[in-house]
């Protein structure tokens, strides 16, 4: 491991952030983590409607910014919708 960690937590990725998901669904920025394997930056996630309110999920940072084809074109995966 390197000497020193740092994250690089995107300015529209930072805790309290509410996400808009292609697909339609809301969810929300609870911190961000280092990926083992990787050493990236990664972003804990958390839906905010369903039956899995109390998991706690985990990309990437930059995949949050990918693009995704979809029947209206290129959209990115993931639209922030506030800032806390």
């Amino acid at each position: 491991m390197p000497e020193t960690v740092e994250l690089n937590i995107p300015s529209h990725l930072q805790a309290g952030t509410l996400l808009r998901h292609y697909k339609g669904g809301l969810y929300r920025v609870e911190g961000a983590c280092l990926i083992e394997a990787t050493l990236e930056t990664g972003i804990l996630y958390r839906p905010q409607q369903g039956n899995a309110t109390h998991v706690l999920w985990v990309r990437p940072a930059a995949a949050f910014d990918e693009l995704v084809d979809t029947e209206q074109g290129p959209m990115r995966r993931f639209s922030a919708l506030q800032q806390a």
